[in-house]
């Protein structure tokens, strides 16, 4: 089996489903998923892979059919509908297609064949595949984005021929295509090449994966050094890669796989440590097959980070670095990302839910009358539960700015939901809008009273659209409160200026005005006006109903 992942994994990017084109969806994945390794045999030498290894070594050769299909029945039992078949070479065992066959016998859902490309080559033999009937992704092991690359580290000299061949034989039929790349030394510079060898075949996903020193074989130290590189040399690369896919398919899957975040904060996006749940069976040292193991588990036993790596905003996503290579290149590579590196390195806020994490600890810590529950909902949201008793709870959901149509409060990089309304959610409203200025975070439209649901319809109408027009030009919104039945909206311009807006209902209609605090400077002057303009009513129906 060789050293890079061999399961799809999700990026944090790619759960954002960000920038995807016009005619590309987001594919539903099985909820279960397996993989079994079918025996070591191989045709190429990879120098991280073991497989290749003991292929060399003649300790790797055909194995019997039997505990294969076994494992396979017992799998899809279990409730597992997506499945893996793993080398060495998977193609090159006898019992392959019969493996095949009773994958698609069974009804798994997706059978992924993750192949060094080498036998397909041949057309024949993917449509022996195809002719089963199955739904197949193929996983092609691309050693690099080169010839010259893909060849250094696989040791054969038309390997990388046989993959062109490959790749157009499975485009030529329509198959889903999906690429794994080991990063080691003799490839990590090509991989600024894979956008002008992928889209040409219409490839899905690229996933690239630190190689781990335990899934290597019997190796040398110096074997070891050679094979890994500086996880801070391969950051100009990477980043070579994600802006020639940014630019020619925006969107495009890749997965950088167990790079730790700080050698490169602004590549987060494509970066992932573990992967969805997946059950491995794996050939042991007596060619024997595995119980089922938690593949990610397993993969982090080797792994070490160091203490300061808990102030990071990303340390529950990071499982640090191999204990091999800290034993080479130390960990002084590994710096928490902070705040302000966070925001240098993602100022569109893609992971708005990473930038946030502070404001958890600051609203538990001042939570008053509340108990505090947040839960990422994914990268660019977090949801933000304000409870005041047991059946008393309102809840928040902070979005990356621009998706609401109508939130109920707007900041610089985010835009609020009122998820989940109680009898405490005015309360619960000014207990966050505290908590958000406190953390630093600029308000276009802050969150008031209008996210009481009895709130009068005029006083919610207007503020609603205020809300829309936010922000002004040269003023800042920088509250909203209740004061009697009337709300007051507190206005400061740029130059110093300051005005109380007001907005109440009395006998079902909507009444207002304003009040200048001090001078009424001339930035204050020019922000009124724009704010009096979003006031004024767009249509008969609006004016009939006093908003």
């Amino acid at each position: 089996m060789s050293g890079g992942g061999a399961s799809s994994s999700t990026s944090l990017g790619r759960a954002l489903g960000h920038g995807a084109p016009a005619g590309y969806a987001l594919r539903v994945e099985p909820t279960r998923q397996v993989e079994i390794q079918l025996g070591h045999m191989c045709n190429n030498r990879c120098v991280f892979c073991v497989s290749g290894q003991r292929t060399e070594m003649g300790e790797a050769g055909p194995l019997d059919a039997s505990p294969a299909l076994r494992a396979i029945e017992d799998a899809f039992a279990s409730g597992h509908r997506k499945i893996t078949l793993l080398g060495g070479e998977p193609t090159l065992q006898p019992h392959f297609m019969d493996v095949v066959r009773r994958c698609v016998d069974l009804g798994f859902e997706e059978i992924v064949i993750f192949t060094n490309g080498v036998r397909t080559a041949r057309a024949e033999v993917i449509d022996e595949v195809l002719a089963t009937g199955g739904n197949f992704t193929w996983r092609i092991s691309i050693q690099g984005a080169t010839e010259e690359a893909h060849v250094g580290t696989t040791k054969r000299p038309r390997s990388f021929v046989r993959i062109l061949r490959t790749l157009e034989h499975l485009r030529a039929r329509g198959e889903r295509i999906t690429v794994n790349m080991c990063v080691v030394q003799s490839n990590y510079e090509s991989v600024g090449a894979f956008p002008e060898l992928l889209l040409p075949f219409d490839a899905d996903q690229l996933h690239l994966d630190m190689m781990r020193p335990l899934d290597s074989g019997e190796r040398t130290e110096a074997d070891m050094r050679a094979m890994l590189p500086k996880l801070s040399d391969l950051a100009q690369p990477m980043r070579t890669m994600i802006q020639g896919f940014e630019a020619a398919r925006p969107g495009f899957d890749v997965n950088i796989g167990n790079l730790p975040y700080c050698v490169a904060p602004d590549l987060a996006p494509w970066i992932h440590h573990d992967g969805e749940r997946t059950d491995t069976i794996a050939i042991d040292g007596d060619d024997q097959l595995s119980k089922p193991w938690n593949k990610y588990l397993i993969k982090r036993r080797d792994k070490l980070k160091k203490e300061s790596c808990r102030s990071c905003l990303f340390d529950d996503a990071c499982s640090g670095v191999f204990e091999t290579y800290a034993q080479f290149y130390g960990t002084d590579e590994l710096v928490p990302v902070g705040r302000e590196a966070l925001a240098a390195a993602d100022p569109d806020r893609r992971l708005l839910a990473r930038h946030l994490r502070p404001l958890g600890a600051l609203l538990r810590k001042s939570g008053g009358p509340f108990s505090v529950e947040l839960a990422e909902l994914g990268p660019d949201r977090l949801s933000i539960e304000l409870r005041a008793d047991a059946s008393n709870a309102t809840t928040f959901v902070l979005h990356r700015a621009g998706r609401l149509a109508e939130p109920v409060a707007r900041y610089r990089h985010f835009d609020v939901e009122l998820a989940t309304t109680a009898e405490e959610t005015r309360a619960a409203a000014l207990h966050l809008a505290s908590a958000l200025a406190a953390d630093g975070h600029h308000a276009h439209a802050p969150l008031g009273p209008d996210a009481d649901p009895t709130l009068a319809r005029s006083i919610r109408a207007r503020l609603r659209r205020l809300r829309a027009a936010a922000p002004f030009v040269s003023l800042e919104w920088t509250e909203a409160t209740m004061e009697g039945a009337r709300c007051i909206c507190t206005l400061r311009s740029e130059d110093g200026g300051c005005a109380r807006l007001w907005l109440g209902e009395e006998a079902g209609r909507a009444t207002g005005g304003y009040e200048v605090v001090g001078e009424p400077t001339p930035a204050l002057r020019r922000g009124l006006h724009s704010v009096l303009d979003a006031l004024r009513p767009r249509s008969t129906s609006d004016a009939r109903s006093g908003a």
